[in-house]
């Protein structure tokens, strides 16, 4: 909590300062006076206060820092940031994405590998491994990266959405089932991952599927906000599901959301 406490002054210090000038989260929660003694309080009391942050947290924090900067700043910068002396798990993880990033696969392979090595039952890191491999042309590689990261941690489907991108991209028959059972179960997890219904339509449509394919279109474009789009294929859904099934249902449901309400209103 005394986190907490030093974050709300920080932004306390941004109230006197012009509105374009503002952070806007203190547009959208004014820190008043008010606020931070009774959040001092609270503080005085909580049972937390002297409590440190566990070291495992501390650590994964790092390790967000780390990722998120290699991905975000240009890899220049993130090289400056991290030199090659600085060996702490933050640092490397940043270098092994900066690498990605420009283009050095070898180097940025090698680096993951090591922080595999100290960390062999991290999922984030065969992630990274299984997209470097992807995105450099060698999807069948990038499989068994991917398929660690979910065997890691089946609860994130996001893990299974790129395990079944690599797969549906090796156009390997023997892939296609687990590819699409990847994806149906990951589009239950978190329906709003549009891309999730992308790669599930295109294994509907291997599979000969053209109806619960036009059903994963509309999904996807329905939940990207793309009105025409989902109107079109929930149409062609429509029309092609057998009546009374779920997945018509589900393409009339769409149909109703996105359908114009009057003459005049276009559909964008």
């Amino acid at each position: 909590p005394a986190g907490l406490l030093e974050v709300m002054r920080k932004f306390s210090g941004q109230e006197s300062l012009k509105s374009p000038n503002q952070d806007p989260f203190v547009r959208s929660h004014p820190m008043s006076s008010d606020r931070i003694s009774s959040l001092q309080e609270r503080l005085e009391s909580s049972q937390f206060r002297e409590r440190p942050d566990p070291p495992e947290l501390i650590e994964a924090h790092l390790r967000m820092q780390g990722k998120l900067y290699g991905f975000l700043k240009p890899y220049t910068q993130t090289f400056r940031k991290f030199p090659a002396k600085d060996t702490s798990i933050r640092a490397r993880y940043a270098r092994a994405v900066a690498n990605y990033r420009r283009g050095d696969t070898g180097q940025a392979l090698r680096e993951v590998d090591e922080l595999i090595a100290g960390d062999p039952d991290n999922p984030y890191y065969y992630e990274l491994k299984g997209q470097i491999l992807f995105e450099n042309g060698r999807a069948r590689e990038a499989v068994a990266p991917h398929a660690k990261a979910v065997a890691l941690k089946p609860q994130i489907p996001l893990l299974r959405v790129n395990l079944a991108q690599a797969m549906l991209s090796t156009e390997d028959p023997a892939f296609q089932k687990p590819a699409l059972e990847a994806l149906e179960l990951a589009m239950r997890q978190d329906p709003e991952i549009t891309f999730g219904w992308h790669q599930l339509a295109i294994a509907y449509a291997n599979e000969g599927k053209e109806g619960m394919a036009a059903l994963a279109s509309a999904e996807r474009f329905y939940r990207s906000d793309s009105r025409r789009d989902a109107y079109i294929h929930s149409q062609r859904a429509m029309k092609l599901l057998p009546e009374g099934s779920p997945g018509n249902f589900r393409a009339q449901d769409i149909y109703d959301m996105v359908k114009p309400k009057s003459r005049g209103d276009i559909i964008k």
